[in-house]
C-alpha cells in the first residue's frame, strides 16, 4: 500500500511503529543494584525533584541496572498538561516538588533501552531494544510504563490525528541503532488543528511590536465568552494595524487560528493567526 501524504511528508509504513508523542521532557532513568536516578537530557540531576517517581516502582525493574529513555509527564491518559508539568520541572526547592507532586503528579513512559547489566545495546536495533525493554519494566504500576507502539503506523497516525489532546505522533524505523541527538531514523509529526475564535483584546509588545505584542482569544462556551490564550504569530504588520485600529473602534473582530493541542485549562498551545472572519457571529466560536 503506497503511504500516504501528512502534509510534506509521508507516513513509513514498512519496519516501522509508532508511539504517542508526549507532552513533556526527554528523561534518563539510572538503575543501579537498587538505586535510582534521574536526568534530562542536559544531565541535569532530577531526581530530587521527582519524589513520586522515586519509590518501590522502578527498584521492580528486572535487571541489577540499566539506563532507560522515556519521557516525563503530568496528565491523565492522551490529556498532557504541559503547564502542570513545567510547574513541576522548573522547580528547584526538594520541599516544594514534595507539595507539588500532590497537585500535578508525574508519570515516566520508558519507550527505550541504552544499558542493561553492564552491556550496552545502543547498536542493537530498535527492535531488540523495544524486546528487552518490555521484558525489563512490569506491567500494572502506577508512575511507571512502557510506551505503547502499533506496527499499522498509517491508521495509527490517522487515528491519533482526530483524537483530542494528541500534540503528535512519532515514527520510528525497528532496524535503526540508538545515536544520541536528533534521530534521523525518527519522524516526528505535530498536529494542527483550526477553531474560530473572538478577539477580546490586545497586549502591548516591543520594538516594531510595540503597539500589539499578542492577541487575547476567546471561545463561546457555557453562555458566556470564555478565555483561550493569546496569538502573537502569523499576522502582518498591515493586519496588525487594521486589527487595532477595529479593537480601538470598540468592533468585536472575529478570526481563524491553527493551534496544536487544547491544554487541561482550555488554552491553546502553539496557536497562529490564520486571518479575520467576518462570516461568525460570538455563538459561532468555539475549539
Amino acid at each position: 500500500m503506497r503511504p500516504k501524504p501528512l502534509g510534506a511528508k509521508a507516513i513509513p509504513t514498512r519496519g516501522s511503529v509508532g508511539e504517542t508523542k508526549r507532552d513533556g521532557s526527554l528523561t534518563l532513568l539510572y538503575l543501579d543494584r537498587g538505586a535510582i536516578a534521574y536526568a534530562n537530557r542536559r544531565g541535569t540531576d532530577k531526581t530530587h525533584l521527582y519524589p513520586e517517581l522515586v519509590d518501590d516502582e522502578p527498584r521492580s525493574i528486572k535487571a541489577r541496572s540499566a539506563i532507560i529513555q522515556g519521557e516525563t509527564y503530568t496528565g491523565q491518559g492522551r490529556l498532557q498538561d504541559f503547564e502542570s508539568f513545567l510547574r513541576r520541572d522548573l522547580i528547584k526547592d526538594q520541599s516544594e516538588a514534595l507539595r507539588r507532586a500532590r497537585l500535578y503528579p508525574l508519570h515516566f513512559e520508558a519507550y527505550d533501552v541504552l544499558r542493561v547489566n553492564g552491556e550496552w545495546l545502543v547498536d542493537q536495533p530498535l527492535r531488540k531494544r523495544k524486546q528487552v525493554l518490555t521484558k525489563l519494566v512490569p506491567k500494572g504500576t502506577k508512575e511507571l510504563s512502557v510506551a505503547e507502539y502499533h506496527p499499522d503506523t498509517e491508521a495509527f497516525v490517522h487515528r491519533m490525528r482526530r483524537t483530542k489532546g494528541v500534540e503528535g505522533v512519532v515514527l520510528k524505523d525497528l532496524d535503526s541503532p540508538y545515536r544520541y541527538g536528533k534521530q534521523g531514523a525518527w519522524l516526528k509529526l505535530k498536529f494542527k488543528k483550526e477553531a474560530d475564535v473572538v478577539i477580546t483584546g490586545y497586549l502591548p509588545g516591543k520594538g516594531k511590536r510595540k503597539d500589539i505584542g499578542v492577541l487575547q482569544m476567546g471561545v463561546w462556551k457555557n453562555g458566556k465568552i470564555v478565555p483561550v490564550g493569546e496569538v502573537g504569530t502569523g499576522y502582518t504588520d498591515e493586519e496588525l494595524r487594521v486589527i487595532k485600529h477595529r479593537l480601538d473602534k470598540g468592533e468585536r473582530l472575529f478570526a481563524k487560528v491553527e493551534y496544536q493541542r487544547v491544554g487541561a485549562r482550555g488554552r491553546l498551545f502553539g496557536p497562529a493567526f490564520k486571518g479575520l472572519r467576518e462570516d461568525i457571529t460570538v455563538k459561532g466560536t468555539h475549539l
